[in-house]
């Protein structure tokens, strides 16, 4: 009879352990959340940090960030890993068309329960509306992305050129005309970017006119792509579109460099130009608001970072605390990468100044509060993705001398009408 009492008493224990395992696991590990966050920020950027002080403070719902690379084979993989049902609670999408893609597959929830609380455009602003789809929010765009032109602050001095703090197409090309002997060139852009002379030309009136069909043959559209064709090929102040192909051009290293006078860039290329040990340069940096066309609205910032609840996620409530928290707080730990938080609530003053910390005496940082501050501005307006392409391959073919100016607009018009056709 002993061993049989033995064995009875063993599983007694048994149970009365598992009974005790259970009560410590409802109330302990098993009700720690940990919720998965992607994003094509380096961790190293930011967002690793961000992630490490709420982790710390909130030990109940963890996070674990997932960096992607933001380019097209990595938004596939996100899009693949969304389909497929990967852990992911939280996803910043970094371009709109890149979250319609993902609205359209129902990958995305819809956030207007929970704006309720937290109104994105009261909090945003009216740039905000970049990232609205089918008249609501799925994402929160977390970045004030400031669009800049930056300047070699000291040729301008020897040159008796002010820093503009509003300025003209035909002012810039007065500038580079100015400097285009102290420089290689004195005007340049990144050549992926092209296509932005014509979102800033339909800044006022729009892609679609009042008839319903494309408004890609306006007036402005073709001013800003004869002006940027001149000063590639008859004054040759800024670099041939097929010469920065070819040899894979870097202007933001030239710039640096002392070879180029005038870069149209933005918040991004703050961490080269801030990093003087890596990046050495020998002259100060001011800063002057994007060009606007003549009577037009001057292009307000991009508002970007954008982050939604994965429809699939078991924790839609932590994942929005989390979106909250980092909207207003978390984004501040980015800010030495060049980002500075959108969000009203957050310290937006702070984050400006640790974005040039430990190189502010290389800046006129007076320009760059003012473009951070520029008001009456207008959102550039985006073409669909579909339609972005095929600008992308006219504006090529005809600044390198494939197609006129006349060919180059007919053929965007005609397949940005086709498009608008099959939309309706």
């Amino acid at each position: 009879m002993k061993p049989i009492k033995f064995l009875v008493f063993v599983l007694f224990i048994g149970v009365l352990a598992a009974c005790g395992g259970e009560e410590e696991n409802s109330g302990g590990e098993s009700d720690e959340v940990t919720l998965h966050f992607w994003g094509g920020v380096p961790p190293e950027n930011g967002p690793q940090d961000a992630v490490d002080e709420w982790n710390q403070n909130n030990p109940d719902v963890q996070v674990e960030y997932t960096r992607y690379v933001n380019e097209d084979e990595g938004n596939m993989k996100v899009n693949t890993a969304l389909q497929t049902g990967e852990d992911m609670d939280i996803l910043m999408s970094h371009s709109p068309n890149h979250l319609e893609e993902r609205v359209q597959s129902n990958f995305l929830l819809d956030l207007a329960d929970y704006t309720e609380e937290f109104d994105i455009e009261e909090k945003i602003g009216s740039a905000a509306q970049r990232w609205k789809m089918d008249e609501t929010y799925y994402a929160v765009p977390t970045n004030t992305n400031a669009l800049f032109i930056m300047l070699n602050e000291d040729k301008l001095e020897e040159n008796d050129l002010s820093v503009p703090d509003s300025w003209t197409w035909e002012e810039v090309y007065e500038y580079a005309q100015v400097l285009n002997e102290d420089f290689s060139y004195s005007y340049a852009i990144d050549y992926d970017t092209i296509h932005g002379i014509i979102q800033n030309a339909l800044i006022d009136d729009g892609l679609v006119d009042e008839n319903g069909e494309s408004n890609l043959d306006h007036e402005n559209v073709k001013k800003g792509l004869e002006l940027y064709h001149t000063m590639m090929h008859k004054d040759e102040v800024m670099p041939k579109l097929s010469e920065q192909v070819a040899t894979n051009m870097k202007p933001e290293q030239m710039f640096i460099d002392g070879e180029i006078g005038m870069y149209q860039a933005g918040a991004w290329r703050l961490r080269m130009t801030n990093d003087i040990d890596e990046y050495e340069r020998d002259f100060n940096i001011a800063f002057a608001p994007y060009p606007h066309f003549e009577g037009q609205s001057t292009p307000a910032h991009h508002v970007e970072d954008a982050m939604s609840i994965v429809a699939e996620s078991e924790h839609p409530e932590e994942a929005w605390e989390f979106i909250k928290w980092y909207t207003n707080e978390g984004m501040i730990h980015l800010s030495p990468g060049g980002r500075v938080p959108a969000s009203e609530d957050a310290p937006a003053e702070e984050a400006r100044e640790k974005i040039v910390e430990g190189a502010e005496n290389t800046y006129n940082t007076e320009s760059l509060d003012n473009v951070y501050e520029i008001e009456d501005t207008e959102m550039i307006v985006d073409p669909p993705y579909q339609v972005l392409d095929s600008i992308n391959q006219q504006l090529e073919a005809y600044f390198m001398g494939e197609q006129d100016i006349d060919q180059t607009i007919e053929q965007m018009v005609d397949v940005h009408n086709e498009y608008l056709q099959r939309e309706n």
